[in-house]
């Protein structure tokens, strides 16, 4: 049948299994009066971390905006049909948009974004879009 070894082997395992789901699984703070819940919604927290980035809109193209960090909105339109050179740069941000919202090309704005993908050029990921007014 089952040797020593692996009756011990198995047991050990067992009670390794058994403790480490058992106390994993408790939550520490259990016997706790106090929640661990916060209460900063995480949209205010992220909001807060992040740094927008200003552009000026270059193009609007299948659900996407080109947006373009340059110093004036004339610079942005002379790069309108060739924006390559800027995404050297990490000048260039492309940005998703549904499809009721509205740009035009020249605009400028504040993309926040919880994250950047890693394409060239890189891609918002949840972008909030607020337009600049001067």
């Amino acid at each position: 049948m089952f040797t020593k070894k692996q009756k011990l082997v198995t047991t050990v395992t067992a009670l390794t299994l058994g403790c480490g789901f058992t106390f994993g699984l408790t939550p520490a703070f259990a016997d706790s009066n106090q929640t661990s819940v916060s209460t900063a919604p995480i949209y205010s927290i992220h909001k807060q971390e992040q740094d927008p980035f200003t552009g000026y809109v270059i193009s609007v193209e299948n659900n996407y905006l080109v947006v373009a960090s340059t110093s004036t909105k004339d610079e942005a339109l002379a790069y309108q049909n060739d924006w390559w050179e800027l995404v050297n740069q990490n000048k260039i941000l492309r940005v998703p948009i549904s499809d009721g919202e509205n740009y035009t090309i020249g605009e400028q704005l504040n993309v926040y974004a919880a994250a950047w993908t890693k394409s060239l050029p890189p891609i918002a990921v949840m972008p909030k879009i607020e337009k600049v007014i001067q």
